[in-house]
């Protein structure tokens, strides 16, 4: 393997840059040739920019090589990633040695040695992962689930490999405590190399002092309160402090069970656009226990997209009853309109949190009465950043989009007082 200087030197005769300098655990991960590599650290900690520099070098250097950048929603990746990217691309774009294919919003990069870049989102893959990938890069991987990040370890096997080595790189923030790469990293699987503020050259000078755009930087982040401030500043893979569901325990909780065990499928949707909107698919044993069993989690969809997803899922489980938040009457309208089954919740928040609540204790038997997926790993991450408002008896809005869902689904069938009842389409609950 050629040294991280000549890396450099390939890409000055290329492109005529000046180069990138990365520090800490960015020059970690530049050197490292691990099956599965993930650097993550707090915001503004370079982590991103350590990424980009890593696949568009690969690219440079292995011609002929594939390699893939993706995010979980392919939307997220322009105003963010992509913005990135572009900068670290920008002079071999203006010389010709690189090409942008879709625009605006691009699909691929394509390098004059035969090297491609493809991209996309692990909502509709197919194109990118369409065949092996020498070297694929993660952005966000704590908005992961187990299934994505499993699906692209099996696209970088080595099969058919330009590069001497194969790889998947990913950057995250912190997220909870006993998130799926928390787990990965504890079984070996993955190499964890955490980033701090100091490895960032736009905070930290060279000789240890901060840089004018790094004072107002972290001052920003220094400023922020709770589970955000120990995430993102201080970069900390915490459960939240005065988590409104403190009983959840990831060991406990977060359980796959088959869908034979369920006699019931219920379906309970929180209305959002600019924040998500969340269907939730609840699967009810002969026992009356509860199994959050798949999410559809999504920002900036249309109501047209909700119902048809709804309606999809509806068929394929049978499902006799889909909950909503009352309050979203044209939702609810547009869902029975299509014939879908579609009652509003009622109740106080409160009381709500207190169903979810005794649901989570473990029963007698050393079973609680609602487990979720490890493939919903943003239900999963609420519940362990859902928190008090400090001194009060009400929670933060923030981190309970799948958590209102569920309190809907809970309030619904109990009728509020903890009995679970049977609703029936076009009867007196109708």
């Amino acid at each position: 393997m050629l040294c991280y200087y000549e890396y450099m030197t390939t890409y000055k005769l290329i492109c005529g840059g000046d180069g990138y300098k990365p520090y800490g655990a960015a020059e970690q991960m530049m050197y490292c040739q691990d099956r599965e590599v993930l650097i993550e650290g707090g915001s503004e900690t370079g982590k991103t920019l350590a990424c980009c520099w890593k696949i568009h070098l690969c690219a440079i250097k292995y011609p002929g090589s594939q390699l893939a950048m993706v995010r979980k929603v392919n939307n997220s990746m322009y105003g963010t990633v992509l913005k990135t990217f572009a900068r670290v691309v920008k002079e071999a774009v203006e010389v010709g040695t690189v090409k942008v294919y879709g625009g605006e919003k691009p699909e691929m990069y394509l390098y004059d040695n035969g090297s491609t870049i493809w991209v996309g989102g692990m909502d509709n893959p197919d194109k990118i992962l369409s065949s092996e990938r020498d070297l694929i890069y993660y952005n966000q991987a704590e908005e992961s689930n187990v299934d994505e990040w499993e699906k692209l370890v099996t696209r970088t096997t080595g099969r058919s490999a330009i590069m001497p080595y194969t790889q998947l790189i990913a950057d995250a923030n912190p997220a909870g405590s006993k998130h799926h790469l928390m787990e990965r990293r504890v079984s070996g699987r993955l190499t964890w190399l955490h980033s701090v503020h100091k490895d960032n050259p736009t905070i930290y000078n060279r000789d240890g002092t901060l840089t004018a755009y790094g004072i107002k930087a972290l001052d920003d982040l220094a400023s922020m309160t709770g589970i955000r401030r120990k995430r993102l500043f201080e970069g900390l893979w915490v459960t939240a402090e005065g988590a409104v569901y403190d009983i959840f325990d990831y060991t406990v909780h977060v359980q796959e069970r088959p869908d034979s065990e369920m006699v019931e499928w219920y379906l309970s949707i929180d209305e959002g656009y600019t924040n998500p909107a969340v269907i939730t698919m609840i699967g009810m044993d002969s026992d009356k226990r509860a199994h959050i069993a798949r999410e559809w989690y999504h920002t900036g969809k249309l109501q047209s997209e909700i119902i048809q997803v709804t309606k999809d899922w509806t068929l394929e489980k049978n499902v006799r009853t889909v909950i909503v938040d009352e309050a979203a009457a044209g939702l609810i309208a547009d869902l029975r309109n299509n014939g879908i089954p579609a009652f509003g919740a009622k109740g106080k928040v409160l009381d709500g949190i207190h169903l979810v609540q005794d649901a989570l204790k473990v029963q007698g038997d050393g079973k609680p009465r609602l487990t979720i997926s490890k493939t919903c790993v943003n239900g999963i991450n609420e519940f362990e950043s859902y928190i008090w408002k400090p001194g009060k008896d009400e929670p933060v809005k923030d981190n309970d989009h799948e958590l209102d869902a569920v309190r809907y689904y809970y309030t619904h069938i109990t009728g509020g007082v903890g009995e679970t009842k049977i609703y029936v389409f076009g009867g007196n609950n109708a």
